[in-house]
């Protein structure tokens, strides 16, 4: 009924192009997110590079200027609205479990569609719930109701739309009440109050994060309103609306300067929300948002007795902890991120570190582990399990992942037919290391596996399929051999083991630039652009000079000239 509501009321605006899935808006919490931050490309003949500070090209990268609320935005905009998680009406689902899936381009009629059936839902869900109905409806209705409503359009536009409406928006919606005996069944205030919200969010100002601030600079930019930089500093940091004090503050004029947006974004790094944020940037630093074989791993349990598939959810909040303490109960650097012992165990996790269980509960506890054996996030059974296979570790999956996703090294394309390439079983070959070596021993891989991929994969053979510290190959009992020659930022250096290895990754200048595209891949909602490279040259050095926190990081992604500034590709 309220679709039709739409067409009888008049069209509100139109629904523009769809942001990539990436960043804060996607489901760690924020989307694709990271992207690989990688050098060049790969061709299969090669690995690509990094870049360098001293290369960047100045400029800011041309944006949309009406992105789409990711699905992920979406749900938290709703829930912090009105207080929805879950739609009643269609299983108690999410409300993005109904939309079209997160992708670039524009919205078709079936996308379309769905907005609107979801906002019927919504619409319905509030209006008969009281409690709810008071996160939309802050007066009650009385005599035509037309009195509150208005007010209600003003307050809860101003949040809806994150920008006080124009006296045009508001005569419009005005209009929809001044309709509603013709457009509900009764005309009930109630009834035309479900319209309104209704109308609220199939609304492009809703679904769309605008930016139509016209003060230009003559170069194809725009400098935002005070209310755009609000809304671009709740979506980077939150996910989601802005709050009130940053509500006053856009309307007061105190988002105009660095100084004023810096102070606002260190408050908001205090918020639990923030939180949040961090946790999904680091789910895709580690790749895991996607990963099947982190959640839906599976090991061969005659070699691997300890592992049981209960223990996922836990090494997948040790994992996210570990974060969580070294950037807010730390405060912490890059750096730590390599070199703290600090992990938190409970009595199901216990023995993968090799510790008592009967010392644990079943709450994890902070505790620190042994320096000799883990340091850092690298050595947590959470990494390394999602990184191994069912029934032996897989130095490639670590490999890669050190090469490419920390050291921001394009490992280049596998040839066609190697993923297919089997382990070579043989009486020489008693350790993984060897199989792995004699399986990427041909032209077409050696280049790439023996000077890039395999190495850091080897060095990490001290951890078995689950994570255990292991001497021996378990399926043979031949010793372990974690000394590898490791290219880190040039030429290779030789590494002795995993603690020799985390040290030179924290101190590794690829690797600290590496987490700084990262973040402005992830902060900005785009993959790694040449426009870009200053900013991340500019984290970089900080990071590399030391004492730099990561809050100290996020909080200048809010300080570059891309942050406050809109521009346009010019023809």
């Amino acid at each position: 009924m309220l679709a039709a509501v739409a067409l009888s009321a008049g069209c509100m605006g139109s629904i523009g192009d769809d942001p990539a899935d990436s960043g804060p808006g996607g489901d760690n919490p924020t989307g694709a997110g990271t992207g690989s931050g990688a050098g060049v490309p790969g061709t299969g003949a090669g690995p690509g590079t990094p870049g360098s500070p001293g290369e960047c090209t100045p400029g800011i990268a041309a944006t949309s200027q009406i992105p789409r609320l990711t699905n992920a935005q979406y749900d938290r905009t709703v829930r912090d609205l009105l207080g929805i998680t879950a739609l009643t009406a269609s299983g108690n689902v999410a409300p993005s479990t109904l939309l079209a899936t997160d992708q670039a381009g524009g919205l078709t009629d079936l996308g379309w569609s769905a907005y609107t059936s979801v906002a019927e839902m919504i619409a319905a869900q509030v209006m008969s719930d009281p409690a709810l109905r008071s996160n939309f409806l802050k007066c009650t209705p009385t005599g035509d109701g037309a009195a509150c409503l208005h007010d209600t359009v003003i307050e809860f536009g101003r949040r809806a739309f994150r920008r006080p409406l124009t006296d045009a928006e508001v005569a419009r919606f005005d209009a929809i009440v001044a309709k509603g005996p013709e457009i509900t069944a009764s005309g009930a205030p109630e009834e035309v109050a479900e319209v309104l919200l209704y109308m609220f969010l199939i609304s492009p100002s809703f679904i769309q994060r605008a930016e139509i601030s016209e003060t230009p600079d003559g170069a194809g930019r725009f400098a935002l309103s005070n209310h755009e930089v609000a809304s671009r500093l709740s979506y980077m940091l939150w996910g989601t609306i802005p709050d009130e004090a940053l509500n006053q503050a856009a309307d007061q004029g105190q988002l105009s300067t660095s100084e004023q947006i810096r102070a606002q974004a260190r408050r908001m790094l205090q918020d639990p929300r923030a939180r949040q944020m961090v946790a999904g940037f680091h789910r895709d630093y580690l790749e895991l948002g996607a990963n099947t074989r982190w959640d839906s791993a599976q090991r061969d349990t005659t070699l691997f007795p300890v592992f049981d598939r209960s223990l996922i959810p836990i090494m997948a909040e040790e994992t996210e902890r570990f974060f969580d303490h070294v950037v807010f109960t730390l405060g912490g650097t890059f750096q730590e991120f390599f070199l703290s012992p600090i992990a938190f165990v409970n009595a199901a996790t216990a023995p993968l570190y090799g510790l008592d269980p009967a010392r644990f509960g079943s709450e994890l506890e902070e505790i620190t582990l042994d320096a000799s054996q883990r340091p850092g996030f690298l050595t947590r059974v959470g990494f390394l399990n999602a990184y191994s296979s069912y029934n032996r570790t897989s130095p490639i999956l670590r490999g890669v992942f050190i090469t490419k996703d920390v050291l921001g090294i394009d490992p280049g394309t596998p040839p066609p037919g190697a993923l297919e390439t089997p382990l070579p079983e043989g009486a020489d070959l008693d350790t993984n290391r060897k199989r792995v070596d004699a399986q990427t021993a041909g032209a077409a891989c050696a280049g790439c596996h023996h000077n890039y991929i395999n190495p850091p994969g080897f060095v990490m053979e001290a951890y078995d399929a689950v994570g255990t510290w292991q001497t021996q190959e378990a399926s043979t009992g031949a010793p372990i051999n974690t000394v590898a020659d490791v290219r880190i930022d040039g030429e290779p250096v030789r590494v002795t083991g995993p603690v020799d290895l985390m040290a030179r990754l924290a101190a590794s200048p690829n690797a600290q630039r590496q987490y700084a595209q990262k973040w402005v891949s992830y902060a900005y909602e785009r993959d790694g652009h040449p426009l870009d490279s200053c900013t991340v040259d500019d984290l970089a050095t900080k990071i590399t000079a030391g004492g730099y926190t990561v809050l100290d990081l996020i909080t200048d992604l809010t300080q570059s000239e891309s942050f406050r500034i809109r521009a346009v590709a010019l023809e």
